[in-house]
């Protein structure tokens, strides 16, 4: 049994788009936090864009798909740890610290 072995793309294109992304989905946040200060249902928002930022950059740019599927996890479990601990601590920051509280 023959297995091939991927090899990372030397193609700038899925880069660049990638890159043009990030720096779009940069200036969608920043726009959402100018325009919608302090609104409530913002955080949901927020935290998908930093999980879509957090896959572009390990898909693309650290080549996951290429990777050993043990740091390929990992990796996506941090990429999702991010967004949810961002949600908790925002919903139940005063809870959690009260509760950290040394």
């Amino acid at each position: 049994m023959k297995t091939e072995r991927i090899q990372p793309s030397v193609r700038m294109a899925p880069l660049i788009a990638a890159w043009i992304g990030l720096v779009t989905l940069t200036l969608v946040s920043l726009a959402l936090g100018e325009w919608f200060r302090g609104l409530p249902g913002l955080l949901f928002p927020v935290a998908a864009i930093i999980w879509l930022k957090a896959w572009l950059v390990a898909h693309y740019f650290l080549e996951m798909p290429l990777t050993r599927t043990f740091i390929r996890r990992l990796v996506w479990v941090f990429i999702a740890f991010s967004p949810i601990a961002l949600v908790i601590t925002d919903l139940f920051g005063r809870q959690l610290a009260k509760w950290l509280q040394v």
